[in-house]
């Protein structure tokens, strides 16, 4: 392995955990505003994981998730999460 998938390597496991983490932290906790904060951070962490992971093996389809996760699970549910935070309040 090069230095720079043992960096990559080092990077990946320290998302791990802070997913982990998060997934802990939304079992343990009964505020549903937290849980609606911590979906985002769970699924923004696989995505970097994902990101990461594709710096090193080759994949066909790895600019296409990058997109659509902007896209589908970035703006959209961001927005409407905000939404409901707010109890439909501008």
């Amino acid at each position: 392995m090069t230095p720079f998938e043992w960096i990559l390597a080092a990077c990946i496991a320290v998302m791990a955990v802070c997913l982990l983490s998060g997934l802990v932290l939304v079992l343990r906790t009964h505020d549903v505003f937290t849980r609606a904060v911590l979906s985002d951070l769970v699924f923004y962490a696989m995505i970097c994981i994902f990101l990461t992971w594709t710096l090193t093996n080759p994949t066909s389809i790895g600019y296409e998730v990058a997109l659509l996760a902007a896209i589908a699970g970035g703006v959209l549910p961001t927005l409407s999460m905000a939404r409901i935070i707010s109890k439909g309040r501008r």
